[in-house]
């Protein structure tokens, strides 16, 4: 096989042996050789021919040799060449035309192309090699992890076109302008013709129900219609899987509230209070006309603060709908009062997927378990958008497993890839501030949730975006409920654009959201995992609201955490699909769930437990466990039989493990008992503090090092103990942190600054200004002032309430033993924080 190319004045020749399988194949040429052409009256002959096989010699032969070569070989011309084309017309040479990649040349190399099966570049042709060698050397330049080629490797495939590809690699590219460059993939809506449409008023509900639901529309949605042919209004258990903002709380109501109109209770779980919360309000004022009473039960104390909800658990016996957290139910049955909830008809869990979770995921399970044995009659169902393992989840509960895998609104995922920390800021600022520009169907604004991983980032970022002309707030945990609720407001009424949370939140962010970004990959100190990616990105894209979702990855090239890059993490999750979800025991969780059982009547005896547990992937059988359980004192044998005793079941109540109880049973029973507040303190230190950002700019700059945030963190408290470091800050910054030494780090004890009494004597500290009535807002100023500790003011809140819930178990447990002076004294010291 024979090629020419005309190069300027000179015919190349380059033959490569067998033509079969040329296109596309990188060969060596077996030599080269150069003709000139001439032309002798009307025709056009070569005149020389001169071969080259090796850099240094060249061999000059008569210009027949070139001919016999032509006419024995498959030729091809590269490009149109008219003169080399009447050549070989003249001398009855048959020949083809056909593309090489001038790129391969450079190295030697020749290259047939065909114009379907190579790549657009600089106005000609590139071969499949040499185009992705161009883009990994361009990768290797700017330090991207090659584990992510494989994403410019598929864009090119789609573009057909180098050029265009390598422009992602320009510091000027703008991804607003390039949607289709950084778009990974796109998930439809789908098809829903197999699924036929149901009418509102079709459904067998009372009439007066039909009115307030066709508020949701005139039909059913598709996955609600689905879960009828599976018996939701016949009482079935059912275990719905179907995309975020599909329609499943409706699924819960159809089911629930017929029954609650019959006497029969439903009852509606999520994770979180503010879920809880948010679904009590909505039921409370939907469910009115019906004459239906809502209650809550979600364990919240009663502390009065000036910009917090106060939660007052509410009487379940008189209610026919109740709105709670997973805990908030499992107390009632903890504590033997199931007869409360009289004739449970329907039990809504939603966020089923929890049972993933490290330390919830045995007590929802337990939860769960507990219900179907106190009320063999009732229905159950599970809700979640993301469970991989479906149909072991139903049958482990003996429900009917509904699935509906389409999207209610079509999402486009996208990957862009940023140098820098700034680099991020920007292309966030661009891509909120496009999306609040997009105008719905509907007539709504496109709005954004950013995803980050720590509460000093929401603000900075937000703050950022502020400057930018971005209609933006910091949301997270930390934030008062005055706070949350006016972002929340603003969000609704469309008057903020973006809103930027962690993602430690993910699950309690209801913003109606059309775009969601992912300013980082991490989730506190742990890669996302596939389903925390897949929850999260769910959140974009709401049908009545938008026509479409967008979720935008931006990882920092290089950027490395784990020994994996971000680069690398964000086209893994993209890649990835859902995990299973498998509920993962401790000892100290199978100690509980045990005890749990027994207190609420759910097993008396080993056996029983033996049956309840066979199936399970426990750390510690069933024996261990009844032993260890007798050991702590926690429950007796009688006539064969295992009982809880009054301790057991005050532990249980306060959903301790046995070693915090014990550390309890042996601080009040002691000869010298401990005080309350001090065993409090003891299991519940004040952990969220930070030092404040201008106190840690300050020494940043002094030691020219980076610092932690953290209070408690190793680095921050070596520096805090230094008197080196104080010294080379400014007098007013220095006076701060010597107030702080001398007020929390005055301990003698060996290993100061690293023992806990920083951490005790703050808490403390804090809860002698709550006993003076300051406020949460006014302890974080407080603190802020005097010793430039930030503490956010939710934070402080949330955790006066854990302080108290520590004092409600000391309280249980002293009643457990008759200790009145102390119950006394718990209920004086809840009381004072409280109010």
């Amino acid at each position: 096989m024979i090629i020419l190319r005309k190069n300027k004045k000179i015919l190349e020749m380059f033959p490569i042996g067998s033509a079969k399988g040329a296109i596309n194949t990188r060969r060596q040429p077996l030599f080269y050789g150069y003709l000139k052409l001439k032309r002798t009256g009307d025709k056009v002959r070569p005149y020389k021919f001169i071969v080259k096989k090796d850099s240094e010699n060249e061999t000059l032969l008569p210009p027949s040799e070139a001919i016999k070569i032509l006419r024995k070989q498959n030729v091809y011309i590269i490009g149109e060449d008219p003169e080399t084309e009447e050549m070989l017309d003249s001398l009855d040479i048959p020949f083809k035309r056909t593309l090489m990649c001038r790129h391969c040349t450079f190295e030697g190399f020749i290259t047939l192309i065909r114009r379907d099966s190579s790549y657009h570049y600089h106005n000609e042709y590139i071969c499949r090699k040499c185009a992705e060698e161009e883009i990994k050397r361009e990768m290797k330049s700017r330090s991207f992890d090659m584990s992510t080629f494989k994403n410019f490797k598929r864009i090119l495939d789609e573009t057909g076109d180098l050029k265009l590809v390598l422009t992602m690699f320009d510091p000027r590219f703008n991804p607003v302008k390039n949607p289709n460059l950084t778009l990974y993939d796109r998930i439809s809506t789908g098809d829903n013709k197999d699924i036929p449409k149901v009418n509102m008023d079709d459904l067998k509900i009372p009439t007066e129900l039909k009115k307030i639901l066709k508020g949701h529309g005139k039909y059913l949605l598709p996955v609600q219609a689905l879960t009828l042919d599976n018996g939701l209004l016949e009482g079935e258990n059912l275990l719905v899987v179907s995309a975020t903002a599909s329609g499943k709380t409706l699924i819960g109501e159809l089911a629930g509230v017929p029954k609650a109109m019959n006497g029969e209770k439903f009852i509606f779980l999520t994770p979180l209070v503010a879920l809880a919360n948010q679904k009590y309000r909505d039921f409370k004022k939907k469910y009115k006309k019906l004459g239906l009473k809502v209650s809550i039960r979600v364990g919240m104390s009663r502390i009065n603060a000036k910009e917090e909800l106060s939660i007052h658990d509410e009487r379940v016996n008189d209610a026919e709908i109740v709105v709670g957290t997973y805990e908030g139910l499992d107390f009632l049955l903890r504590s033997g009062k199931s007869s409360e909830l009289g004739k449970l008809g329907t039990v809504v869990v939603d966020e089923i997927h929890m049972l993933d979770d490290e330390e919830r995921g045995p007590r929802l399970k337990g939860l769960i378990k507990r219900l179907q044995t106190l009320f063999p009659d009732l229905q159950i169902i599970g809700l979640s958008a993301t469970i991989k393992n479906q149909r072991e989840i139903a049958d482990e509960f003996k429900m009917k497993l509904v699935e509906y895998d389409r999207r209610p609104v079509p999402l486009e995922r996208h990957l862009i890839f940023a140098r820098s920390e700034h680099d991020k800021e920007d292309l966030m600022s661009k891509l909120a501030r496009q999306e609040y520009k997009n105008i719905s169907a509907k007539g709504f604004k496109g709005q954004t949730i950013i995803f980050t991983n720590s509460r000093r980032k929401t603000h900075s970022i937000s703050d950022y975006l502020v400057k930018r002309g971005v209609k933006a707030a910091a949301y997270h945990a930390g934030l008062s409920y005055a706070k949350k609720n006016r972002i929340e407001k603003d969000f609704l009424k469309q008057e903020m654009s973006t809103v930027v949370t962690t993602a430690a939140l993910a699950a309690g962010v209801d913003f109606p959201a059309s775009q969601v970004i992912f300013e980082t990959l991490t989730m506190g100190n742990k890669w996302l995992t596939p389903n925390e990616f897949s929850q999260m990105l769910g959140r974009a894209g709401r049908p009545s609201y938008h026509d479409l979702g967008k979720v935008y990855l931006i990882p920092e090239i290089g950027l490395k955490y784990d020994d994996e890059t971000e680069d690398m993490r964000a086209v893994a999750l993209l890649e990835s699909d859902v995990e299973p979800i498998n509920v993962h025991y401790t000892e100290d969780a199978v100690v509980e769930q045990v005890l749990s059982d027994l207190c609420s009547g759910t097993a008396r005896n080993i056996n029983t437990l033996k049956i309840s547990y066979k199936n399970e992937d426990i750390p510690m059988d069933i024996d261990q466990t009844c032993n260890l359980l007798l050991e702590y004192g926690l429950a007796v044998e009688k006539k064969g039989s295992i009982l809880p005793t009054k301790y057991g079941c005050a532990v249980s109540m306060s959903f301790l493990n046995y070693n915090d109880a014990d550390y309890i049973k042996k601080s009040i029973t002691s000869a010298k008992p401990t005080r309350p507040l001090d065993i409090a303190m003891g299991l519940q230190p004040f952990e969220n503090a930070y030092l404040s950002s201008r106190v840690s700019q300050k020494l940043a700059q002094a030691l020219k090092a980076n610092i932690s945030s953290r209070l408690f963190a190793d680095s921050t408290l070596d520096i805090l103990s230094s008197g080196d470091a104080i010294s080379k800050l400014e007098p007013k910054f220095q006076e701060l942190l010597i107030n702080l030494q001398m007020e929390f780090m005055s301990c003698r004890c060996k290993d100061r600054p690293f023992c806990n009494c920083f951490q005790e004597e703050l808490s403390t500290k804090m809860l002698k200004y709550r006993m003076l009535k300051y406020d949460p807002a006014d302890i974080s100023k407080k603190l802020l002032k005097d010793y430039g500790i930030h503490a956010y003011a939710g934070d402080i809140f949330s955790w006066l309430d854990s302080v108290i819930r520590a004092l409600e178990s000391v309280r249980r447990i002293s009643n457990s033993f008759n200790k009145v002076k102390l119950i006394n004294e718990c209920n004086q010291l809840i009381k004072k924080i409280e109010n």
